[in-house]
């Protein structure tokens, strides 16, 4: 199963188009007895969405192979206790010994002089055994360009969907293949903003492309969900998609897709105020 469960919608306000506010405890675990009855191994967290990782170790998935982040790094406080310290934590919450892997949440804590120690202490934890992998999670994955002159991380979390196809660069699929790095896909349904028509002003610009894809789905008989998943489901560059859902009906519309596309709609943007979530706001 490519599908790693996202748990970033363990935090009830998270995204631009929750319908459930009230995502319960008793909802989760529903959802991951769901997930883990239709062979998805892999969960991704962050110790940054809040309770999640208390819950999943509540919950129990010991069974999974769990993907979570690194905080962003303090500035008065050493890297490798930092660092150290914040995989123990979202360990003893998970309840958990090890994890499959460990991703930096945010690029910035690379740019600066602690980067070589931060690199190190990210290896360390592997010899440590205390992680499989180590990885980072990119906004433009045009950056993994600028990262392998220096690194070779072991997974790359990055956003894909029929809007942004930055992925599909062919310099980009060179250097993935070349030091065989694990892709993890998200956002591909844009914040679920692809999945139904969004009224709110901010994407007024973009009417247009709105327009066409949502007239593309109905005139070829699909949902947008559908559409959105199997267009990273058909990348073979991609390892794993990661996907949050708010309950475990929606899980299973996703499993029962059972349709092929030959031909996806043409609607790539290259607007980041659109493609990114992060400038909405802006």
């Amino acid at each position: 199963m490519k599908i790693l469960l996202g748990t970033a919608q363990f935090d009830k306000n998270y995204g631009i188009s929750r319908s459930n506010k009230e995502f319960n405890f008793n909802q989760k675990k529903l959802l991951i007895k769901f997930a883990r009855q239709n062979q998805i191994e892999g969960l991704d967290t962050a110790a940054v969405y809040k309770n999640a990782e208390t819950e999943l170790g509540k919950i129990g998935v010991n069974d999974f192979k769990i993907i979570s982040k690194l905080p962003k790094l303090k500035k008065n406080a050493k890297v490798r206790t930092q660092i150290l310290s914040a995989l123990k934590l979202s360990l003893n919450k998970l309840k958990l010994k090890r994890i499959y892997g460990i991703l930096i949440h945010d690029l910035k804590d690379l740019n600066g002089s602690n980067k070589d120690e931060y690199l190190d202490e990210l290896k360390n934890l592997k010899r440590l055994n205390l992680v499989k992998k180590i990885g980072i999670s990119l906004y433009d994955v045009n950056d993994i360009k600028k990262i392998i002159k220096y690194w070779k991380p072991d997974i790359i979390q990055i956003p894909f969907n029929i809007f942004d196809r930055r992925l599909n660069n062919k310099i980009i699929c060179k250097i993935i293949k070349k030091n065989k790095i694990e892709v993890h896909a998200r956002s591909i349904f844009l914040q679920g903003i692809l999945t139904k028509r969004n009224k709110k002003k901010r994407f007024n610009k973009w009417k247009k492309l709105f327009d066409a894809w949502f007239n593309w789905c109905n005139k070829n008989n699909m949902q947008p969900y559908e559409v959105a998943y199997l267009y990273a489901k058909n990348n073979n560059i991609i390892n794993k998609i990661v996907i949050g859902f708010e309950n475990f009906d929606q899980l299973k519309k996703i499993i029962k897709i059972k349709k092929k596309i030959r031909k996806f709609p043409d609607l790539e943007c290259k607007d980041e105020m659109l493609i990114n979530p992060f400038n909405w706001n802006k």
